[in-house]
């Protein structure tokens, strides 16, 4: 079994020397292709990740009635804290709340100055556990924060929230009608591209056939094959994505490549996509041959 797997790859390797003109016109084509599933992934990546950055910033602000007692705001505070779904809570003090408005008044910060009193409240930040960043979770985190004594008001953009909920629940449905249809044309155009491979080898294919050989013996080389220029093809496509990034990083400077755990992924499947491209590729062609 072993000898018989090393001599598949060895005559694997052996006809990609063979066909070299075949061979790199194949990878250049499986190379576009791919290219086209690695634009639309690190469109998806860099999407999801401005999602994940804006559910972190996610906070329910509770503000206080002016009359709670420093004891009273201690209390508020463990009771908040022991709120399911509660990861942290920050007490801004008015005066804290005061110096931050003029911070965002800047020049204008001077206007504040008229005012007799610091109108603003004291008040908490809740941080909400990652798994409670969600529509129902933080509107029933809000609606139970609210019944406590001593709270006046509480607000965690309610209608944001519902826009942005739509928005990602809308994204993660594109993603999979896009995804697959990307998958499914690049598997296509891979298909037709090792076609002409083995257009090139067809006499080889039927002396194989004719001394008795299995299509599962005829077929394996072929997978080997298209495993290889699909691993081949993904390196040369991810070097011109990270390319195209770098350039479009001076425009939209937050644009982020891939990490090398997701690259490494893109790397596998696309191994994959080359042996299902070969695969169906070689698998029409036998059924043609025995017609």
């Amino acid at each position: 079994m072993y000898r018989k797997g090393v001599f598949l790859v060895q005559e694997a390797m052996r006809t990609l020397r063979r066909h070299k003109g075949v061979t790199a016109l194949s990878v250049v084509i499986m190379s576009l292709s791919l290219l086209m599933l690695a634009v639309f992934l690190l469109a998806t990546d860099n999407l999801l990740r401005f999602v994940g950055e804006a559910e972190r910033d996610m906070k329910v602000y509770v503000y206080l009635d002016d009359r709670v007692s420093s004891a009273g705001m201690e209390r508020l505070n463990r009771e908040i804290l022991s709120q399911e779904g509660v990861a942290s809570v920050v007490f801004i003090s008015k005066a804290e709340a005061m110096a931050d408005f003029r911070r965002q008044l800047g020049e204008d910060a001077a206007l504040v100055d008229v005012l007799d009193t610091n109108p603003l409240p004291n008040a908490f930040w809740v941080t909400p556990r990652n798994d409670f960043r969600n529509e129902t979770a933080m509107s029933s985190l809000a609606g139970n924060i609210a019944l406590l004594n001593g709270v006046e008001e509480v607000r965690y953009g309610k209608e944001f929230l519902e826009k942005f909920s739509g928005i990602v629940r809308g994204v993660y449905y594109v993603d999979m009608i896009v995804g697959f249809i990307v998958i499914l044309s690049a598997i296509f155009i891979i298909s037709n591209a090792v076609r002409l491979t083995i257009i090139s080898r067809r006499k080889n294919i039927q002396i194989l056939k004719l001394v008795g050989a299995t299509n599962r013996f005829i077929t394996a080389p072929f997978l080997i094959e298209g495993a290889f220029q699909g691993g081949v093809a993904a390196v040369l496509s991810l070097l011109l994505l990270f390319i195209v990034t770098m350039f479009s990083q001076r425009v939209v400077p937050d644009l982020h490549f891939f990490t090398a755990d997701k690259a490494f992924v893109f790397m596998v499947t696309c191994v994959l996509i080359g042996s299902i491209g070969s695969f169906t590729a070689l698998r029409h062609y036998l059924r043609m041959e025995t017609r």
